[in-house]
């Protein structure tokens, strides 16, 4: 019996390494100490309830999934243990390989639980700041801007596409976390100089202007074979929470970076479209991408997860 029941504690040891690794991650996350830049509460999306609902549906299903597992191999190993005589048992070399097996299996458990808990901190982010960015743009939309979210190309998604007087700007919406033992404006100064961001003095970056103006690229070449003629696109770097100190005007810099609490930096550009048929055709090759997006193959999208 005493063979069964370490058994049925392997069992629940097994169980508890992917709740300990998750437990370990979120406390090596609370001792990094960043703050959220994005302060204030936000609108609530339409049917997040129901979104939250179902994530947590979802949830219960996997634990129902988890437990029909584990209590039918609990029980069943309780009863091999009473009818199986622990003395007449005998161990031979594929014993050995089947420990390792699955010594191989609970290390490779833990590894991917810390690069799941690692994914799901990313996304989390990554929504935060892009709802915190749709959601400061919408003072533009009511003085007659289009907006368009989450535009999806092979080469991978444009968080935002605003297209106002002034041109059409591709968004690139960043979500940087504050440092929690910095005080003062120095915590949330993000600097500029047209080729990198500074974050509060302490981490330099250049591959968000990178990345928004391989997206604002390719947008522009959707819609000049949309409308036969070259389209440009105006790549932007959104940054909710932050105050954006740059030492070059907007007119000059070639990717514009802004809070987008102060989105109507993009009204006091150059008027670019002065004719309303030019904005309908924008507006319907836009439409047409966002009803019908550009999907990858489904083995090149599932290599990416």
């Amino acid at each position: 019996m005493f063979s069964s029941v370490s058994a049925v504690f392997f069992i629940i040891f097994c169980l508890i390494i992917p709740i300990a690794t998750m437990g370990f991650c979120a406390f090596k996350d609370y001792q990094l100490k960043r703050r959220n830049p994005v302060s204030e509460p936000l609108l609530a999306l339409p049917g997040e309830t129901l979104q939250k609902n179902l994530h947590f549906e979802n949830n219960k299903l996997m634990a129902i999934c988890s437990i029909s597992a584990i209590i039918p191999s609990i029980v069943v190993v309780i009863l091999m243990g009473q009818w199986i005589n622990p003395a007449q048992i005998q161990f031979h070399f594929i014993d050995l390989l089947l420990g390792v097996i699955c010594l191989a299996s609970m290390t490779a458990s833990v590894f991917a639980t810390k690069k799941i808990m690692a994914k799901r901190k990313r996304l989390t982010a990554g929504l935060v700041g892009e709802v915190a960015s749709a959601q400061y743009f919408t003072p533009l939309v009511r003085e007659g801007w289009l907006i368009f979210h989450d535009l999806s190309f092979p080469r991978g998604n444009i968080d935002h596409v605003l297209v106002g007087p002034t041109g059409i700007f591709a968004i690139e919406t960043k979500y940087r976390s504050k440092y929690a033992d910095m005080k003062g404006s120095q915590s949330a100064l993000a600097e500029y100089d047209g080729h990198s961001i500074i974050f509060s003095g302490r981490r330099q970056e250049e591959l968000p202007l990178q990345q928004a103006k391989a997206v604002s690229t390719e947008l522009s070449k959707y819609l000049k074979g949309k409308l036969g003629r070259f389209v440009p696109v105006r790549p932007v770097v959104s940054l909710p929470g932050w105050r954006i100190e740059s030492s070059i005007s907007d007119m000059e810099v070639e990717v514009l970076v802004l809070n987008p609490k102060n989105c109507r930096r993009l009204k006091n550009l150059r008027v670019m479209i002065k004719s309303s048929e030019v904005l309908n055709r924008i507006q319907a090759a836009l439409e047409e991408i966002a009803k019908n997006p550009q999907k990858e193959p489904f083995y090149k999208a599932l290599l990416k997860r």
